[in-house]
């Protein structure tokens, strides 16, 4: 049997509220996306993976439930199977990262490897997570944990551990956590060790069946994780780190090797997270509050210790799928009129400026650095919130947008410094693998025996927060076709672009009295004009770019009117072998 297409494995009800997907229909679409960010970097050739505040949040869509006091931290004994129990707190998870970074490293553990690695799409489909057998799916926080079995594309082991005050205690692995078929290859692990590779965090307790209804956060994989918007759709992931991703060196996955967690009384409350990552060149010691209101909201505290000196670190790594868009280009070649997870690269720099940067899918690896210093945050969004623009039954429409808003305290500590909003485009010629990247990097290598220390929100959500609406337009769509006047003749190497712009800015204004700015890193730009969008109270503007290379051009606009700025910058990389088709 054949695997699915994304498309296929994405395939849901168009009511959200909550959803009413089964197990198995997620499972088919989680697996997927899982394997995209996995295996995205390799099978697009790059180097094979090692080893495979406070919350500004309110409860918004899920019904109000009268607030409880906080029940004491003491794991359910229902199904679940624990180790006697230990001493724990972030502190000491903290030093523990530190003592390994000092060491050699080794791999976490891949039990039964050969038997493991046969558990493709279809075997994995018949492996279920038994709901009796949950972590609070009784009692303790109102949001259940279930775990995620091993599996062809997760084939190492993940220590799952229960906070109890000052100390932990371990979840140990039993088979029939799991309903599989007597010949699974997972009843292969040898007894003592882990067939756990993950969890998923559910729908709370309280409001309907949470069997039922899609988990609103889930890891699993590297230290990939995902959630939902009030959209109730997984989409684009991040990261707990991004190592060398683009360098010839290859690119290195570590692991989240081990998890802790402590309940949420309440709805709203926060779901802790405690994770041990670590890998060939850095470990780290990880702190996650994990809100839900409809929308996730996740603060996350890092305390990283390099191992052996990095080329490249991000901080904050996002990741997502961009195959094409309404703009023309060589890559457009299926019948839905746009196929992407995110269309657009925002960000708000230290200097209060807001600039866009639509995606591209590019002839060859595209890498894009925008310098700054303490920036205010950036993000991966999905603008174009129109079904009619995917035709597509998988909800293109609904996929989270992702916000990062460095946290900085009153002393300036977790101060980012010196560094780089950084995007990185991979080619692609489908919808299977994530070919998007977006972090934070640090100015200059991080230095093997050196520590940092980061903390951060991320926002998944439908819009971009912080955005001033009331004092700039947005860029929401870029469309493209042959350059000079319609009727006359078309200059060589010449391609139109037209700019789509969204604001009540525009009210009481006519096109004529604004200017539109646009420069050029190479090239000639000319023949500027600014109109309505016909039918719409949106503004377009337009512009001819002559260009006869092939290198790429970085293009900068922006919007003014009596001599005030009225948009965010729009900054664009434009690769003439993407448009030679339509340049005379």
């Amino acid at each position: 049997m054949s695997k699915p297409t994304k498309k296929q494995a994405e395939q849901q009800p168009s009511e959200q509220a909550p959803s009413t997907l089964t197990t198995q229909d997620y499972t088919r679409r989680s697996f997927l996306f899982t394997l995209a960010n996995i295996s995205g970097l390799v099978a697009l050739g790059f180097g094979e993976a090692q080893a495979a505040q406070d919350s500004m949040a309110t409860p918004g869509n899920e019904p109000a439930t009268p607030k409880t006091p906080a029940p004491a931290a003491v794991a359910p004994k229902d199904g679940l199977k624990f180790a006697p129990a230990k001493p724990f707190s972030y502190k000491s998870l903290i030093a523990r990262a530190e003592e390994m970074a000092k060491n050699p490293y080794q791999a976490p553990p891949s039990p039964a490897a050969d038997a493991i690695k046969t558990i493709n799409y279809d075997a994995s489909g018949k492996i279920k997570f038994n709901p009796q057998d949950a972590l609070w799916g009784k009692t303790g926080s109102v949001y259940p944990i279930t775990f995620r079995p091993l599996g062809e594309y997760f084939p190492k082991s993940v220590a799952m551990n229960v906070v109890e005050g000052d100390q932990a205690r371990m979840i140990e692995y039993r088979p029939d956590y799991f309903t599989m078929p007597e010949d699974s290859p997972l009843r292969q692990v040898p007894a003592g060790q882990s067939g756990i590779s993950g969890f998923w965090v559910q729908r709370s307790r309280r409001i309907g069946d949470w069997t039922k209804s899609e988990p609103w956060a889930t890891f699993q994989g590297a230290s990939y994780f995902r959630a939902i918007s009030r959209q109730g759709q997984v989409g684009m992931s991040a990261r707990g780190i991004a190592i060398n991703t683009g360098l010839p060196q290859g690119e290195e996955f570590p692991d989240f090797r081990s998890f802790w967690f402590e309940p949420a009384a309440n709805e709203g409350d926060p779901v802790v997270v405690y994770a041990l990552l670590d890998g060939p060149s850095i470990t780290g010691a990880y702190r996650f509050e994990l809100r839900f209101d409809g929308d996730t909201e996740m603060v996350i505290e890092k305390h990283l210790f390099i191992r052996k000196t990095i080329d490249q670190l991000g901080i904050a790594p996002l990741t997502s799928m961009f195959w094409y868009s309404e703009t023309p280009n060589s890559h457009l070649r299926g019948w839905r009129p746009e196929v992407h997870d995110s269309d657009t690269l925002v960000g708000w720099r230290s200097d209060n400026e807001h600039f866009c940067r639509p995606l591209t899918n590019p002839p060859s690896l595209a890498y894009s650095a925008f310098v700054d210093e303490h920036p205010r945050g950036y993000g991966l969004l999905q603008r174009d919130r129109d079904p009619s623009h995917y035709l597509d039954g998988v909800g293109y429409e609904k996929r989270p947008s992702v916000w990062v808003e460095p946290i900085v305290d009153s002393k300036g500590n977790d101060n980012w410094g010196k560094g780089s909003i950084t995007l990185i485009e991979i080619p692609t010629n489908d919808e299977t693998f994530d070919n998007i990247v977006a972090f934070w990097q640090i100015k200059g290598p991080a230095l093997a025996g050196s520590a940092l220390q980061f903390k951060y929100r991320l926002y998944w959500t439908e819009h971009e927060p912080f955005f001033p609406h009331d004092q700039l337009a947005r860029a929401v769509a870029l469309r493209a076709g042959p350059g000079g006047n319609f009727g006359g003749s078309r200059p060589a190497n010449t391609v139109k672009l037209v700019i789509e712009w969204d604001s009540h800015l525009f009210q009481g204004h006519q096109p004529k009295d604004a200017v539109f700015t646009i420069t050029s890193s190479a090239g000639k730009t000319d023949n500027v004009y600014i109109d309505w969008v016909a039918g719409t109270p949106r503004w377009l503007t337009q512009f001819d770019l002559f260009v006869d290379s092939d290198e790429p051009v970085e293009l900068n606009g922006v919007l003014t009117l009596n001599g005030e700025v009225i948009s965010e910058t729009w900054l664009y990389q434009f690769h003439r072998q993407s448009f030679v088709q339509m340049m005379a």
